[in-house]
């Protein structure tokens, strides 16, 4: 009886204690999967997890060989809660700045855990539990990496507990991959350089007044809920089923990307919508430029293009705010813009695509020419009637891709690269995340989890039967965004004056970090001194988290510098002390460029918009 109690105690304690954190992520088992498992006991007193025909030894042997750097942050992923012993010692052993997150993709044996064991280690700043299966993995790191977890991604260890290392390899195997998929993925999505940011918000400013011009998107949302969009890539699997559409024009919703929306309007198949994403002239010179799209046609696309797009688009405008990205939350800030005028827009342009289909509550939403995989030989990356016939420039701007493998449409293995990998996990985190019947109708390429496969043919029998009203009908009764040009003027005055107190700020602090002058004869005083002086800049990190616009400018520098400073052992000594002094003062000097470029780029389209 005391037993019972002590069990029934000590459960209502773990789960108080994970209760009390929201970043731990619990799943619910299947029954099944309960009645399939069971826990014995040998002649030796180990304990014997029996699951279905399999049988795990239940032990806590700590694998000395793979043991954390007690002098750096690392983030540490731990496969298996069961081994108490070992996730104990771990801690004892890990620096007090890593993080710790506890994977146990055996929901059975978590319940067991959660019923025996003394989770109180989880009260541990820093520490994270995922219990739940596999598959939602990825839904969970897509959300723990927008924390400052993503800072220590460079310093990222794994350990294995007894029984994951010892008989369960797969699951281990399988764990370590989504990890470095969905680290790939998160770090991609975060830019790849300052410089690169800067040309967007360049171009976000040389645009600004266009919004004037565009639909207000949040007035779009749910305008066409329950009817069938179909998402037109151009993956070169479309050339067997591009004539299909001839059918479902009047009874879907046909939204296109660039770089097919040519060849769909040679076809006599009209986009309702034209999607971009890319900034470059590039975009700019191979789907627009000479192009006569008709008016029937709306472009979407975010303030980020190449400016020459939005002046000669012929059509209705709609211009979103972007999902998730700082550039686009400080502007619907400034703007008083509602979360309504985003939509999800990810890497890109058939995910733009994607976003409008959901953004107007289309379902199901039909995917079509979305290979994410070469053809039937690795030169064929698009269908034809694109830009990409030119064999030349195809070849030029694949050649230098790492040839990988996933799985295929129909099975098998299909030759695909890394980017497109990246673009078919945003597809499948947004159809998980957000419940979406999707049908995937490629007939080609990649699978695509969570999606319906289908044929187009099958597609416009089951749910494509009655004609829709028309989407430029629907458009034209959606006002545009309700802004004026002489607002937008006084916004970027505003903001003018906030950005160049913050430049004054950095500058300030970058000046104190050069200043700061030691060697290898320094005193251990004079290194504490000159230590205080450069962790001051975590003050200017922090500084940089709290705004949106300098945040997504800056955050290809910070990331790095910071992985850097992570790497260094928290040790004070003067070539540690030195390396740090290097690695801030390449932040500052970065920052306070960024700063001037933001504060000009301001003061210009302010004065711009009064012309």
């Amino acid at each position: 009886m005391h037993k019972g109690a002590s069990r029934m105690e000590l459960m209502d304690r773990n789960i108080e204690i994970l209760s009390a954190n929201a970043d731990h992520w619990i799943g619910m088992p299947d029954e099944s999967e309960l009645e399939q498992i069971s826990f014995e006991v040998d002649s030796n007193g180990n304990e014997i997890f029996i699951n279905g025909e399999q049988s795990f030894f239940l032990k806590n042997e700590f694998d000395d060989s793979n043991q954390p750097n007690p002098l750096k942050r690392e983030l540490i992923f731990v496969l298996g809660i069961y081994s108490i012993e070992e996730i104990q010692k771990l801690i004892t052993l890990m620096g007090d700045e890593s993080l710790l997150v506890i994977i146990e993709p055996n929901l059975p044996l978590f319940s067991y855990s959660l019923q025996e064991k003394d989770l109180s280690f989880l009260q541990r700043p820093g520490a994270v539990l995922f219990a739940d299966k596999i598959s939602n993995l990825s839904r969970f790191l897509d959300k723990y990496l927008l924390t400052n977890a993503i800072f220590y991604v460079k310093t990222i260890k794994f350990y294995f507990t007894h029984m994951y290392r010892e008989q369960d390899l797969q699951s281990s195997l399988a764990v370590v991959k989504i990890i470095k998929e969905s680290v790939s993925y998160k770090t991609m999505l975060y830019g790849n350089s300052v410089e690169d940011s800067l040309i967007g918000f360049k171009n976000h400013m040389k645009n600004l007044k266009h919004l004037t011009r565009s639909k207000d998107v949040s007035l779009l949302k749910n305008t066409m809920r329950n009817v069938p969009a179909v998402v037109v890539a151009a993956g070169p699997s479309l050339n067997k089923n591009i004539n299909q559409l001839h059918d479902l024009k009047d009874k879907v919703v046909i939204i296109a990307v660039d770089t097919i929306a040519q060849r769909l309007c040679d076809e006599g198949i009209i986009p309702d919508f034209i999607c971009s994403v890319e900034r470059g002239i590039e975009t700019y010179t191979y789907f627009y430029e000479g192009k006569k799209y008709p008016v029937e046609s709306t472009l979407v696309g975010p303030l980020v293009l190449y400016p020459n797009i939005l002046e000669e688009f012929p059509g209705k405008l709609v211009i979103p705010m972007r999902e998730n990205v700082g550039e686009f939350i400080w502007l619907k800030e400034v703007l008083g813009l509602g979360d309504d005028s985003s939509i999800s827009i990810g890497l890109s342009c058939a995910h733009v695509a994607f976003g409008v289909a959901e953004h107007i509550g289309a379902s199901p939403i039909i995917l079509l020419g979305q290979d994410l995989a070469y053809g039937d030989t690795v030169g064929e990356t698009h269908a034809g009637g694109t830009i990409y016939d030119d064999k030349d420039l195809t070849s030029s701007m694949y050649s230098s891709f790492d040839l990988l493998e996933t799985e295929g449409y129909y099975g098998g293995r299909v030759a695909t690269t890394e980017i497109w990998n990246t673009f078919r996990t945003w597809f499948e985190l947004e159809i998980t995340n957000k419940k979406l019947h999707v049908i995937n109708s490629t007939e080609g390429g990649a699978k695509i989890a969570y999606t319906e496969q289908l044929s187009l043919e099958e597609v416009g029998k089951r749910y494509c039967n009655d004609k829709i009203k028309p989407m430029p009908e629907v458009l034209q009764e959606i006002p545009n965004y309700p802004l004026e040009k002489q607002r937008l003027k006084e916004i970027m005055r505003e903001q003018y004056r906030h950005f160049l107190d913050i430049k004054l700020q950095f500058e300030k602090q970058q000046k104190q970090v050069r200043r700061v002058k030691i060697n290898e004869n320094s005193s251990e005083a004079e290194l504490k001194e000159a230590l205080k002086k450069i962790d001051r800049t975590e003050d200017f990190f922090l500084l940089v988290l709290d705004n949106w616009l300098i945040r997504h400018c800056l955050q290809p520098a910070m990331r790095t510098s910071v992985w850097n400073l992570y790497t260094i052992e928290r040790v004070i000594n003067a070539n540690n002390v030195i390396k740090a002094q290097e690695v801030n003062l390449g932040f500052l000097d970065v920052a306070v460029y960024t700063l001037n470029e933001i504060t000009s780029l301001l003061a210009e389209t302010a004065e711009s918009l009064g012309e």
